[in-house]
C-alpha cells in the first residue's frame, strides 16, 4: 500500500469511529487526495451528512421539539424519522385543538400513541353529551361529540371531496376520497405555489368575499372536469374554516356536450345545423385575421332523384355528399346543413386554390363512391368560393350571397356542358 493510500483509509477509519460512536462527524476535503479517490470520498461525504441530520432530528425528537431543522428531501436514510415528525406534529397540533375546544377527528395512524389519543377523543366526546334529571340534553360547546364523529365515517362513504382548511391555511380535515385524489397534502398555500388544479383553484376561492362560491375546473391530468364548492364556517369559539366540496363532473359534462351537439348538429347528415353554422360564420367573419373561405354547396337533381326514385333515394344522396365533405375537410373547418339539399363550408384561414383543391378531393371520393353504390342516378354538387377576412367590409348575408351566387353559375354552366355534349369545365366565377 503506497503513501496515499494509507492516508485515505486513515481518514476513513477516523471518521467511521466517530460516526458508530454516535457524534458529530466532519467531511472529508476530498482535494487532499488524488483525484481517483474523489468520487468515493464525496459519496462518504453524503452519507456523512445524511447520518449527521439524521442523528440531529433524532435528538430532537427526543427532547420533545418539533421546531428545529428538517433532512433535506433527498436524505432517504432520515425518512422514518421525518415520518415520525409529521405524525407526532399532527398528534400535537390536534392535541392543541382540542385542549382549547376545537372541533377535532380521530387520527388515523396506527399504534399505542395514537390509539391513547384516540382514546383520549372518545372521552371527550363521552363527556361532551350529559343526560340530567329531567332527560334533557346538555351540549357543551364547542366540544366534540360522538354525532361529529359519525358524520366524519359518512363523509368517508361518498364520493365526493371534503376538506376543511383553518385561516392559516392548514388542512385541518380531508375525507377519504379527498386523500386518495390529492394525497397526505398538509397546508393550502397561495395559488402560485400550487402544481395541482384542484388545490390551485381551492387557493384562489379562500381569498373570495362571497360565499358559498361554485366553480368548474378540467383537470387535463386525468381527463376530469370537477365542481368545486366553497364556503365558510364561523364556530362558536371565533374558528374560521374554509370548507370545499369537490365532486367529479365528467359524466354530467359528457352528457351536456352530447345534448349541445344534439342541439346544434343536424340529425341525417351530422352536419352543423343552420343556426350554429350562422354563429361560426359570424365568429368566422370577426376573428379570422387570415383569409378564410366560404364555400356554398348545392346537390344537383336532387329534386328529380326524388321524384323519380322516392325519397329514400334523395335521402341516400344527401347523406352521402355530407359524409364525403365532413371527410375531406380539414379538423378547423365548420360544415353547416343550410337547408335541404344545400351546405356551406368555412374554411378558416385557408386561401382560395388550397379550398379548391379540398373541393376537387370531394369530387374524386364522390365518384368512387357513385361507382360502389350503382346507382341510376348521379351523385354531383356545384359549388362556389368566396374569400374574406376579418378586414372586409361584408356582413355574413353578403358572403352568403356572394358564395350562392358563384355555385348558381357553377351550376349554369354544367347544365349549359350537359345540353351541347362538352366536357364540363369549371367556369371563372369571381
Amino acid at each position: 500500500m503506497n503513501h496515499e493510500d494509507h492516508k485515505i483509509f486513515m481518514a476513513m477509519e477516523t471518521l467511521f469511529e466517530e460516526l458508530l460512536s454516535g457524534k458529530h462527524c466532519d467531511t472529508i476535503d476530498a482535494e487532499a487526495f488524488a483525484p481517483e479517490w474523489h468520487k468515493s470520498i464525496e459519496q462518504i461525504n453524503q452519507l456523512v451528512q445524511n447520518i449527521n441530520e439524521m442523528n440531529r432530528l433524532a435528538i430532537d425528537l427526543s427532547e420533545g421539539r418539533l421546531d428545529g431543522p428538517l433532512p433535506a428531501r433527498h436524505n432517504y436514510l432520515s425518512g422514518p424519522l421525518k415520518q415520525l415528525h409529521s405524525q407526532l406534529s399532527i398528534l400535537t397540533q390536534t392535541g392543541k385543538q382540542l385542549k382549547e375546544g376545537y372541533v377535532v377527528s380521530k387520527l388515523e395512524y396506527s399504534g399505542e400513541l395514537f390509539d391513547m389519543f384516540n382514546g383520549l377523543i372518545d372521552r371527550v366526546a363521552t363527556a361532551s353529551i350529559k343526560e340530567n334529571g329531567d332527560d334533557s340534553w346538555e351540549i357543551p360547546a364547542p366540544v366534540s361529540s360522538w354525532r361529529y364523529h359519525q358524520i366524519l365515517q359518512a363523509l368517508d362513504l361518498l364520493h365526493i371531496l371534503v376538506m376543511e382548511v383553518d385561516f392559516n391555511g392548514r388542512v385541518v380535515y380531508a375525507n377519504r376520497p379527498a386523500k386518495q385524489t390529492l394525497g397526505d397534502i398538509e397546508y393550502i398555500y397561495s395559488e402560485q405555489e400550487q402544481d395541482n388544479i384542484l388545490v390551485k383553484l381551492m387557493a384562489k376561492l379562500g381569498k373570495q368575499d362571497m360565499f358559498p362560491m361554485f366553480r368548474e375546473v378540467y383537470d387535463d391530468s386525468n381527463n376530469t372536469w370537477y365542481r368545486i364548492m366553497s364556503n365558510r364556517c364561523l364556530l362558536l369559539n371565533g374558528q374560521i374554516l374554509y370548507l370545499y366540496v369537490i365532486e367529479d363532473v365528467s359524466d354530467w359534462k359528457t352528457r351536456e356536450h352530447r345534448l349541445r351537439m344534439t342541439a346544434a348538429t343536424d340529425i341525417m347528415t351530422g352536419a352543423y345545423n343552420r343556426e350554429t353554422g350562422m354563429k361560426e360564420l359570424e365568429k368566422t367573419l370577426l376573428y379570422c385575421e387570415k383569409q378564410s373561405c366560404l364555400t356554398f354547396i348545392d346537390i344537383d337533381d336532387l329534386k328529380a332523384i326524388n321524384d323519380t326514385y322516392g325519397h329514400d333515394e334523395g335521402d341516400f344522396a344527401i347523406k352521402s355528399i355530407a359524409g364525403i365533405i365532413l371527410n375531406s375537410i380539414r379538423s378547423s373547418d365548420v360544415v353547416c346543413r343550410y337547408g335541404g339539399d344545400e351546405f356551406f363550408i368555412i374554411f378558416k384561414n385557408c386561401k382560395e386554390d388550397i379550398a379548391e383543391k379540398i373541393i376537387q378531393r370531394m369530387r374524386n371520393e364522390l365518384k368512387k363512391l357513385e361507382y360502389h353504390a350503382s346507382k341510376p342516378y348521379s351523385l354531383s354538387f356545384s359549388h362556389g368560393t368566396f374569400s374574406f377576412d376579418s378586414r372586409s367590409s361584408y356582413h355574413v348575408t353578403d358572403l352568403l350571397q356572394e358564395a350562392d351566387r358563384r355555385m348558381y353559375l357553377c351550376k349554369k354552366h354544367k347544365k349549359r356542358e350537359r345540353k351541347t355534349g362538352g366536357t364540363s369545365v369549371e367556369p371563372e366565377t369571381k
